[in-house]
């Protein structure tokens, strides 16, 4: 049996993408989503959350988007002429000062989707910057603040037309940021394998076994890659499987 996670990022970026998300998990086509703090939409999203009681909600945590919540004047290096997140995230040398910042910043994040009655599940970053080195203290001091104890983890599944950038030294990190995240303090729960879902609907039957798998999504998209996704998700995908699969939340884990 393989317990499989489907997770919407970006809910609350939009009213089109709350209506694409909701709908799938109204169908049990998706069990997870991840809030934007900082989405235009956040109280749409915040509001109907609990017509879901059968899937999870957590933090799409945010450095590369939108204007940020704290309002951090030491946020500076991370945006643009806008004052909003621009996308420096991978790019900005971290100084003690940013990344006390930073910090700040995510655990506002968080206070705002809380304050809107949601109950948290977990969490994971837009454009995957939790995964960045540099962030990876302060990510273990937010779960330490807000006491989530539920992480996406790195990627570690690609497509064979797409494979790791890095090769075996990259793979190599990631096995130590996944290691040094499930159990320097606080433990922390994730699954085994993540990855798009399209990857791992191209490669069944023939994808490593696993106990238990996230796979990205994100509905409501003009990407064409993600519109194909979310069409794929409405198929009986789950019988190409050559083991059982279960859809879970993250709630389960």
């Amino acid at each position: 049996m393989t317990r499989v996670i489907i997770n919407a990022d970006d809910l609350g970026l939009s009213e089109r993408v709350n209506n694409a998300i909701f709908g799938l998990m109204s169908r049990r086509r998706l069990t997870s989503a991840t809030i934007m703090a900082n989405g235009p939409s956040l109280g749409d999203a915040a509001a109907r959350v609990k017509e879901f009681p059968h899937c999870s909600f957590g933090v799409h945590l945010n450095l590369t988007d939108l204007a940020p919540v704290s309002g951090d004047p030491s946020l500076k290096p991370l945006l643009n002429s806008a004052g909003e997140f621009g996308r420096v995230a991978r790019e900005v040398p971290y100084t003690p000062a940013l990344l006390e910042a930073v910090e700040r910043e995510w655990i506002a994040q968080i206070g705002r989707i809380r304050e809107r009655g949601v109950p948290i599940s977990h969490l994971d970053s837009h454009h995957h910057v939790h995964t960045h080195a540099p962030l990876f203290k302060v990510l273990k001091r937010v779960q330490r603040a807000t006491n989530i104890r539920r992480v996406r983890t790195t990627m570690n599944l690609y497509h064979p037309t797409d494979p790791l950038v890095g090769g075996a030294k990259q793979r190599v990190k990631k096995v130590a940021w996944s290691l040094g995240l499930r159990w320097l303090a606080p433990h922390t729960r994730t699954t085994d394998v993540f990855t798009w879902f399209w990857i791992y609907h191209d490669l069944l039957p023939a994808v490593p076994r696993a106990r238990t798998v996230e796979l990205m999504v994100h509905p409501g998209s003009d990407d064409p890659i993600f519109r194909r996704e979310e069409q794929l998700m409405d198929t009986p995908w789950e019988s190409r499987s050559s083991a059982p699969i279960e859809l879970i939340s993250y709630d389960q884990l």
